[in-house]
């Protein structure tokens, strides 16, 4: 009995194992004979249609993921099936592999094998793989290829090839021999250093080279015959020199990434770009970043004149280009550096030792985005930047600007974007830009020590946001930007303002975001936003208010958003913000509040959120405030950003059980709200039945008005008859 169990299990553990290899919740159908399968070991107990097996050329694809391969797979297999397979994914733990069963997948088109652990590939697994387009064998440990790629049909169809994150240190020069149909091929992040046998001799249709993040120390030659590569990546090597005879391959290029060597010094032929080997368009991009190189030279004779014929093309072509020196320790950029270039979009010369920035504008002229951040500039010129007219982004944060010279920008019409933070700028009577771009402009001037900034009539026209975030500004009289009728947004954030009057906000009607917080305001006089009729987002949070006088909200009545945390407001009356008529969310957050009277917002237009968080208000008050909201009697509902489930809480928001040391809510006319709110609504009713019968009237008066005088003007016609 006994034994008959035994084989009873054995059978069952079988038929489980059979079923786990490819399981049918695995096997999905996404088209007529189109198959995304995913197995468990090995491949096996697959069963496609007849239709799908016995094509030989219809659009058959099947993609298998086999996961956790075991050493052996290929055992048992079904041949039929595997010579439908078109990709095939392969995750396992293998030092060492034949890989047999792809001499059964003469279908295949992709083969990943990416972190498994190869060290070795033997007995040239690809041979019979005539189809193969796409082979992944990135994140592996391999060290030697060179008998990896023979094919037993020549030539091959393989078009790219990644063997990134491997442990490769030398490229034999025969390697790729038999690889003449590849596009793409990725090497980066292996430990190659050498290049002298010139292992890509062969791939005559090779336009993405990656070698980026090696140890190689000179090009030697290798991408001479390269005569069709668009892109090349050396990003973090050792390279301290480009040879001749490798510029005259770089000047083909649409992607030069030489950034993270060694490089000291730079030709001016580097940035010429041969324009017959480019399309009708083509972004071209010279990244140079994170170098030693010191000086950009003027560009010479050669350089120059080969520019202007491309101008002259009969074709043309639509070049953009992209020039990245940033992270250099460049002293110095020539007049005519960029004059080779054609069509310049884009310039980083950020975080180098730049003092002067002079150069001949009109070799910029199609320039959008420069960058001079964080060098050493401390004065600008308006030659510089005179012929820029399409310059959008304009970056000169952590200089040494002290001021802005005059005219300096005052061609420049399409600025969007001006960063000037990190300057030394304390008093500006002007900002020396006359408009910006037709969508509208932001300049933000924060982290400098102003003090006083005035915008003349004819300034700044377009400006939409100012930024003066952390600044010196205690007198926010001081800041006069009442022409600026399409300023929007004003963070005057961080600053050491302390009173606000009547007098005290020299701010445009068109302003709609005010950002106050962050300073040291314990006072608001009546008035004090009087201009500021269409603000709709007000912040006032982190500042040391206490209390609030009446008035001082007056004229924002199109005010949206009022921001009152982390205040010291620990009791606050709705009656002082009744003009706040169109108010939809009140942040108190955060000022030990003890007291919230509400009663002014029973007459509300619109639900008013309020958020309590972190404050003291009664278990009592927050149910009543609750209560009344859910009944319709008030507008206004308590919030809180995150609910809570303590003990001490009202659906969810925090509050506290009143004791002697909580002073009582004081508001004793709140007696009978349902009564006030019903009397308040009986009297709206009454004030609109007035006003309606009062238009009644006016209407009668004038229809009487009017049958009077056609009757005097029927009697005068009688009398002169």
């Amino acid at each position: 009995m006994f034994n008959v169990l035994k084989t009873v299990l054995s059978i069952l553990a079988g038929l489980s194992l059979v079923a786990c290899y490819c399981p049918r919740n695995k096997i999905q159908a996404y088209g007529e004979c189109k198959f995304q399968i995913t197995c468990f070991g090995t491949i096996r107990e697959v069963r496609l249609p007849e239709k799908c097996i016995e094509s030989t050329n219809g659009p058959v694809d099947v993609n298998v993921n086999l996961n956790d391969a075991v050493e052996r797979f290929d055992n048992n297999i079904d041949t039929n099936f595997l010579s439908t397979i078109t990709s095939l994914k392969i995750s396992a733990k293998w030092k060492e592999a034949s890989l047999a069963i792809l001499q059964y997948t003469s279908r295949l088109k992709s083969l990943i094998l990416v972190d498994i652990g190869l060290e070795h590939l033997s007995n040239s697994p690809f041979f019979y793989l005539s189809r193969l387009e796409d082979l992944n064998l990135s994140y592996n440990n391999l060290t030697d290829i060179q008998e990896l790629f023979h094919f037993e049909i020549h030539p091959n169809k393989l078009n790219r090839l990644w063997l990134a994150h491997n442990a490769l240190q030398y490229i034999p020069a025969l390697t790729f021999e038999a690889l003449s149909s590849l596009t793409e091929l990725d090497l980066s992040y292996n430990h190659i250093s050498d290049l002298t046998e010139e292992p890509f001799f062969n791939l005559t249709k090779l336009e993405i080279l990656r070698l980026n993040n090696n140890r190689i120390k000179d090009l030697n030659g290798a991408v001479n015959s390269l005569q069709t590569l668009k892109h090349l990546y050396l990003r973090g090597n050792q390279i301290q020199n480009i040879d001749d005879e490798s510029l005259k391959t770089i000047e083909h290029l649409e992607t030069f990434d030489i950034s993270e060597n060694n490089l000291e010094k730079i030709k001016p032929v580097v940035f010429l770009r041969h324009w017959n080997h480019f399309g009708n368009y083509s972004r071209c991009k010279i990244i140079l970043s994170e170098n030693q190189i010191s000086h950009v030279p003027n560009a010479t004779s050669i350089e120059i004149s080969s520019r202007y014929v491309a101008n002259l093309d009969e074709r043309a072509i639509d070049i953009h280009t992209e020039i990245d020196l940033s992270k250099n320790t460049i002293e110095s950029v020539e007049y005519n550096a960029f004059q080779s270039l054609i069509r310049v979009e884009y310039l980083d010369l950020s975080e180098n030792k730049i003092k002067d920035f002079v150069v001949n504008s009109k070799e910029l002229v199609y320039i959008k985005y420069l960058n001079l951040s964080s060098n050493h500039i401390s004065h600008l010129y308006f030659e510089s930047f005179s012929k820029m007219d399409n310059l959008q982004n304009l970056d000169l944060s952590n200089n040494r600007l002290d001021f802005i010279p005059a005219m300096t920008f005052y061609r420049n019409s399409n600025l969007k974007v001006v960063n000037m933070t990190k300057n030394a700028l304390e008093k500006l009577d002007s900002i020396q830009i006359v408009m910006f771009h037709p969508q509208g402009g932001v300049l933000d001037l924060s982290n400098n020590t102003i003090s006083e900034l005035k915008v003349p009539f004819g300034e700044g026209i377009r400006l939409t946001t100012l930024i003066l975030r952390s600044n010196n500004i205690s007198n926010p009289s001081l800041i006069d930007l009442r022409l600026q009728t399409d300023l929007k947004v004003l963070d005057m954030s961080i600053n050491k303002i302390e009173k606000l009057n009547i007098s005290s906000l020299l701010l445009p009607i068109s302003l709609e975001n005010l950002d106050l917080s962050f300073n040291k305001i314990n006072e608001i006089g009546p008035s004090s936003f009087h201009r500021l009729e269409r603000l709709k987002f007000l912040r006032l949070g982190h500042n040391q208010l206490t209390h609030f006088q009446y008035g001082g909200f007056h004229a924002l009545g199109s005010l949206y958003y009022l921001d009152l945390s982390y205040n010291r407001i620990i009791s606050l009356d709705s009656k002082l913000l009744t003009e706040l008529k169109s108010l939809q969310i009140l942040s108190v957050r955060s000022n030990d509040m003890y007291y919230l009277g509400y009663k002014a917002w029973y007459g509300h237009k619109v639900t008013l959120l309020v958020y309590i968080d972190n404050n003291k208000l009664t278990c009592q008050w927050l149910a009543k405030a609750l209560q009344d909201y859910n009944n319709k009697f008030s507008k206004m509902r308590p919030v809180v950003l995150v609910p809570t489930r303590a003990l001490n809480s009202v659906d969810g928001i925090p509050c506290i059980v009143p004791n002697e040391n909580i002073i009582a809510d004081t508001d004793n006319e709140m007696a009978d709200e349902r009564l006030l709110i019903i009397t308040q609504k009986i009297l709206e009713a009454i004030r609109e039945e007035n006003n309606n019968l009062r238009l009644i009237i006016n209407h009668n008066a004038i229809r009487e008005n009017e049958i009077s005088t056609k009757k005097q003007h029927l009697l005068h016609r009688v009398s002169s008859v």
